[in-house]
């Protein structure tokens, strides 16, 4: 299985530089939205003339058809069938990547203009980066240069790996996302409490938008504590050779504010998957937090309060969210092995 990470690269253009990449990908962005729009609204038609247009024209029509393709895929993935033309949020220009040999900089960004001038544009690497590159993975020769919502350049190149496809095992790790709780697994982990950092971030932003300064992107610190609540999950299951089963992300429609944090946890954890040779598994979440562990029995009384789950069944007393990363666990370990029998029928 191929798997493709992107990364950020910080670019140093000159003045007259800089103009060029600004016009290059103006121009870019318009082509791309143009050719979005008409081939999805016209998907008889496979591709359009860009005859006198440049080559600019050419590169973009290429990837409109590539996000296409995407989307409407996608859209065969997901029980809800709607989609919507894919909308081009920044300005961005494709490039081609190359190592440099004889200079302070790392890279060098060769950019075509829409009639064919080349501007080089020097770029340095970072650790992560370097990092990937010494652990196996390629760079690609393909790259895009994207200005953000802070009128900040940057390139984002890309690097890709084969990893082999994982199987699943016998036993499985549950995985229950909250704020207040944060991260609780089955086996007894109970992360970082995710509402101060959630907190924090709201204060920010009201603080940023009260002076008049640009919005920062809003959960970048929840993002990366749950980034790492996620490797940390998937090494305990690498190194214990178990299951990971989370929460489908799909499937969130009666959570409030922790639904987008259930959401991020459970599709980073289906991505870095790959790379740890962990296999995954979706289950939907109804009755998890009402149910006990022990003895099954399913009452909303035993949810005693946010943080305690006492049955009433058999008066045993748990975590709530332990309970319910338990529950989580059993469920998905259940669904692979429904799945593995109908397979062995078969």
């Amino acid at each position: 299985m191929k798997t493709t990470r992107a990364y950020k690269l910080k670019v140093y253009p000159n003045y007259h530089k800089l103009e060029d990449m600004r016009y290059t990908a103006s121009r870019y962005k318009i082509y791309l939205q143009m050719f979005l729009m008409q081939l999805y609204y016209f998907s008889w038609i496979r591709f359009y003339s860009t005859r006198g247009m440049g080559g600019l024209a050419n590169q973009a029509q290429k990837q409109a058809m590539g996000m296409i393709r995407g989307e409407r895929e996608a859209c065969k993935e997901r029980e809800n069938h709607k989609s919507s033309c894919p909308e081009v949020k920044f300005e961005l220009c494709p490039g081609v990547i190359r190592k440099s040999d004889h200079s302070i900089f790392d890279y060098w960004i060769t950019v075509t203009s829409q009639w064919k001038n080349k501007v080089l544009i020097p770029a340095k690497s970072h650790s992560k980066l370097n990092d990937k590159l010494r652990s196996g993975w390629e760079l690609s020769s393909r790259c895009d240069l994207i200005k953000d919502k802070n009128n900040q350049w940057y390139c984002r190149v890309f690097v890709t790996k084969t990893f082999l496809k994982a199987n699943p095992v016998e036993e499985s790790l549950g995985i229950d996302v909250g704020i207040r709780h944060g991260v609780c697994r089955s086996d007894n982990y109970i992360g970082k409490n995710l509402f101060p950092i959630l907190s924090e971030e709201r204060d920010s932003q009201r603080e940023r938008s009260r002076q008049g300064h640009p919005k920062k992107i809003f959960k970048t610190k929840l993002r990366q504590q749950l980034d790492i609540e996620v490797n940390r999950a998937l090494a305990r299951c690498r190194a214990n050779s178990l299951n990971l089963v989370v929460e489908h992300p799909k499937v969130l429609s009666n959570l409030k504010h922790d639904r987008w944090a259930r959401s991020y946890f459970a599709r980073q954890a289906s991505i870095r998957a790959i790379e740890y040779g962990v296999f995954v598994q979706w289950i939907h979440p109804a009755f998890t937090s009402i149910t006990c562990s022990l003895c099954g029995t399913i009452d909303k009384q035993s949810r005693a309060n946010r943080g305690k789950f006492i049955c009433t069944s058999c008066s045993q007393e748990f975590h709530a969210d332990i309970n319910a990363a338990r529950n989580i666990a059993r469920k998905g370990q259940e669904r692979i092995q429904k799945k593995s029998d109908s397979i062995k029928a078969l």
